[in-house]
Formats: C-alpha cells, sequence, structure tokens
C-alpha cells in the first residue's frame, strides 16, 4: 500500500500497526488506513446527480416489472443464480452455470459438486438467509456475522475468525502478498474497527436525504474500506447493496444482481474503491455505482420479458397437445429449477417414477428439456432457454 497517497487523505487516516505475519513468521511494521464517518451530506457534481436519478428511473421500471410479473420467480431466482456466480468469481472462485444448478439436486443425484460449486451455492443460502431477516429488521453487523459464518462454511479454505468480527490484520491485494506490497491494508483489529462498523450500521439505518442509489455507493466503499472479516467482504458488501434497496423499498424483491457488471469491470471497480481513500472524491465512484445500477436493471426488466415469452410459448404448446398434469407443472416450474431429475419431480409432485419419467419425456420431445449428464442413471435435464436467459444477466 502506497502510505504517501492516503497520509492526506480528506476522509480517513493512517493508524501504525505491527505484528508477525502468520504465513511467513516475519515481524512487520506498517500502516493501515482508517476510513472516518460518512457524511451525512455532499456536495456533488451535476453529471453525479443526473447519474443518480437515471439510476433511480431504472430501478422504478425494475420496481413494476416485478409487480406486474405473475410469477416473481422470473426475476428473483435468475438474479440470485446469476449473483452468486459473478460475485464469487470476482473472488477469484469460479463455475459454471449448469454446474451449480445441478449441486441443487445433491439430495436427488448424490452429487454435491466440486468445491468451487460448493462455495457458490453457500452464497445462495447466505442470500436467502438475508433476504428473509431483511424482511422485518435492518442489516446490522451482526446479521452479518450470521451470513459470513455460512459462507466461511461452505468455503473451500479455512478461514480465521469464522462469523464474527476479524481479530487479525488483513490485507487486500494479491494472493499471498505481504502487507508491505499489499494494495490497500484496512483497519486493524480492534476498538478502531469495530468504532467503524458501529458508526456504518448507524449510518444505513438513518435518514438522509441523498438518494439511496448514493447511499448504497457510500455504504459500500465504508464496508469494503473496513473489511470487518477474515474472508468473503466482498460477496457480503456486495450483497448488502440489495438488502438496503429492500430495506428502502426501492425493490419489492431481490431482482438484481451488480457483479456480471462489476466482474467486467473488476480492475475499475477495485481502482475505483482505492482511489476515494486517497482523493476524497466521491463523484467518479458514484457515477460509475449508478451505471452499473442502470444496466442491470434493464437487463433484468430485458430477462423477465425473455423469460415470460417463453414460459408463454410453452404452455401454448402444450395446450395445443392436451398435455396438462405434472407436465403442465414442472413447465411452470423451470424457471426457478431449470435443472431437474426424475427424483426430483417425484418428490416435488409427490408422483410415481413412471409419471414423472413420462412428464420429463414429453418435455424433452418438444425441446423444451435436454439431458445434460450422460449418465444411464440419476440422469439430470436442462432447460437451456433459461439457462440462457440466466447468462445474458
Amino acid at each position: 500500500m502506497d502510505a504517501e497517497v492516503l497520509r492526506d487523505s480528506p476522509i480517513g487516516g493512517l493508524v501504525s500497526i505491527s505484528g508477525t505475519d502468520g504465513r511467513t513468521g516475519k515481524h512487520y511494521d506498517h500502516w493501515a488506513y482508517v476510513p472516518a464517518a460518512l457524511p451525512d451530506a455532499l456536495e456533488l457534481r451535476q453529471e453525479t446527480w443526473t447519474a443518480a436519478a437515471t439510476a433511480m428511473e431504472s430501478l422504478g421500471r425494475l420496481s413494476q416489472a416485478c409487480a406486474q410479473l405473475p410469477n416473481p420467480a422470473l426475476l428473483i431466482v435468475p438474479a440470485l443464480t446469476k449473483e452468486a456466480l459473478t460475485t464469487s468469481a470476482l473472488e477469484g472462485t469460479y463455475a459454471a452455470l449448469p454446474d451449480v444448478l445441478e449441486a441443487r439436486l445433491a439430495p436427488f443425484t448424490r452429487d454435491a459438486g466440486s468445491p468451487e460449486v460448493r462455495e457458490v451455492v453457500a452464497y445462495e443460502d447466505m442470500a436467502r438467509h438475508a433476504f428473509e431477516w431483511i424482511d422485518e429488521r435492518p442489516v446490522t453487523v451482526g446479521m452479518l456475522c450470521n451470513l459470513q459464518k455460512i459462507l466461511a462454511e461452505g468455503s473451500r479454505e479455512s478461514t480465521l475468525d469464522p462469523g464474527q468480527v476479524r481479530e487479525h490484520q488483513v490485507v487486500i491485494g494479491p494472493r499471498g502478498c505481504t502487507v508491505y506490497n499489499a494494495r490497500f491494508v484496512p483497519a486493524p483489529p480492534g476498538d478502531l474497527l469495530r468504532a467503524g462498523l458501529e458508526q456504518w450500521q448507524l449510518w444505513i439505518r438513518e435518514s438522509h436525504d441523498l438518494p439511496v442509489v448514493i447511499r448504497a455507493a457510500l455504504a459500500h466503499y465504508q464496508f469494503e474500506c473496513l473489511h470487518p472479516f477474515g474472508d468473503g467482504n466482498g460477496r457480503v458488501g456486495r450483497l448488502v447493496i440489495v438488502l438496503q434497496l429492500l430495506r428502502e423499498g426501492t425493490l419489492p424483491g431481490p431482482a438484481l444482481t451488480l457483479s456480471p457488471w462489476l466482474l467486467e469491470r473488476r480492475d475499475e471497480y477495485q481502482a475505483h474503491l482505492l482511489s476515494i481513500s486517497g482523493t476524497g472524491d466521491w463523484d467518479p465512484w458514484i457515477q460509475f455505482f449508478c451505471e452499473a445500477i442502470r444496466h442491470q436493471a434493464d437487463a433484468h426488466v430485458a430477462v423477465a420479458q425473455r423469460l415470460l415469452d417463453w414460459i408463454s410459448d410453452v404452455r401454448a404448446d402444450l395446450h395445443e397437445r392436451h398435455w396438462s398434469g405434472t407436465v403442465a407443472k414442472l413447465a411452470d416450474a423451470l424457471i426457478e429449477w431449470p435443472v431437474i431429475s426424475a427424483r426430483w419431480v417425484q418428490d416435488r409432485y409427490e408422483v410415481s417414477a413412471p409419471t414423472a419419467k413420462s412428464a420429463i419425456d414429453r418435455l424433452v420431445e418438444i425441446g423444451v428439456l435436454h439431458e445434460m449428464s450422460g449418465r444411464r442413471y440419476r440422469r439430470v435435464f436442462g432447460a437451456a432457454d433459461v439457462m440462457s436467459a440466466v447468462d445474458e444477466l
């Protein structure tokens, strides 16, 4: 970390740190950056206010689309799946969409997937817990600790201080970097970190005159700057963005994912967050953040319409063939469960093995499903059109 760049920061300061690197066993003396409390008001350039207004308009269209859909899963389920994949990829965990969807069938196929897939699925579990929480309660540090613990339990690597605010120093940078060549060194554990988190928690719960997209941009910077956990800060921090929008009533459901857009601009994303600490200039980051909101909200509306058209065509095809019962129910479920197995159909609809096989065979016959496992037993089938739509987010 270039301490000289941050030494005169107008929105934070450096504190000296020392200790022993647990990996190398070597002693270090260096600096860590501690952000000041977030402001209640900002002087921003006109183009920043315009970007925020445009983002809010796109969120309004997305909210309206959610309200008009007969099945909210048309937006919510694809958003969660895509976010799980891309927010994990931002942290170096890569998995394929079909593999993650197949992993949901683990109780029926006896295959929980690779360590990477299990880590992505852990994010989905974490997000579902968060969405249930936010229905009735605000974001709290304690809640985020519980979420981080879910991530840690699904991680490929052991994590220090799982499920609690870290008690050790962390650094941000390439894997294996030291405190000296890290891109950024967050606040040391202890009183400064905990005080910063308490201020952050109060700030996001208070009423401000700033639009919610600007508040979310500021809160995300502050959370990532504090880096309160031993692992999972990026994934938890990006989830908090959606939780803020839900808590504010800006969205009726978690039908938004920002990580696909950020993944394509990973270097720019990281550079913006680092630049704020040195310059105190919020405008470039807020404009970047609002563009992410605008683009992804519009993309979700388009994908929802694509899925709505798809299920309408499938229903018409079934009606023309006079197919009803389990096959019709299964077709409707494919947006939420685009990868299924015969055992899953049996369990979900409480039908016999022949009935489940017949429903799947019919959907394969008209091209709605295709076999994707290549196995003779415990075969898995996927709805390619649904998965293709999710990939567009």
